[in-house]
């Protein structure tokens, strides 16, 4: 009797000791999602934007892909003109969507852009091909070679384009709620 209470003391001395030890591991929140890496360039006419899209997949979040559940983001793309010590002129802005789906008759990935579809041989290429971006937006206006121009881009999941009874069991998931942050970048003006 004695023997199995030290081990329930031990175990529970263990078990305090890690979550002492590491508090944010054990108890922290999936990442956020956010984009990095903005930047690109403007020309008369056109800029083009480059960035990727972090921490969008979680495990849950593949598990699902790899079952045929079609998985879309909105992305938003922003051009301004900026100016110092006065408002900024907004020059063109595009709603950019991707989805991939995984067709199990082909055994291939499908990922539908805005600019044509492509097939992914696998799991990693097709969540690498939907978090790195590369987006054309028409601007007006004059572009002005060595003025500062930014770029402001924001994305979320797209929980419309799924079926009526995953739209509402992924209504009580956060791990479907996938929104980054506006994330902003200069572009240049060669």
């Amino acid at each position: 009797m004695a023997r199995g209470v030290e081990v329930r003391v031990l175990l529970a001395f263990f078990t305090w000791s890690l979550i002492v030890a590491f508090p944010g591991q054990l108890l922290a929140a999936p990442p956020h999602p956010k984009i990095s890496g903005v930047s690109g360039e403007i020309r008369s006419g056109q800029a083009r934007v480059r960035f990727t899209l972090q921490n969008a997949f979680s495990p849950e979040m593949v598990e699902a892909l790899k079952s045929g559940i079609e998985i879309t983001f909105k992305t938003t793309v922003e051009i301004e003109r900026v100016y110092k010590r006065w408002f900024d002129r907004p020059m063109g802005k595009v709603r950019y969507t991707r989805s991939v789906r995984y067709d199990a008759l082909a055994r291939v990935y499908r990922l539908h852009r805005d600019d044509g579809d492509e097939l992914l041989p696998d799991v990693l290429s097709a969540l690498d091909r939907m978090t790195r971006f590369e987006v054309i937006v028409p601007v007006t206006g004059d572009v002005e070679r060595g003025k500062p121009y930014r770029a402001n881009v924001h994305a979320r999941l797209d929980k419309v384009g799924l079926s009526e009874p995953l739209r509402s069991i992924f209504f009580f998931s956060s791990l479907w709620d996938v929104e980054t942050d506006w994330a902003r970048g200069i572009i240049q003006a060669p």
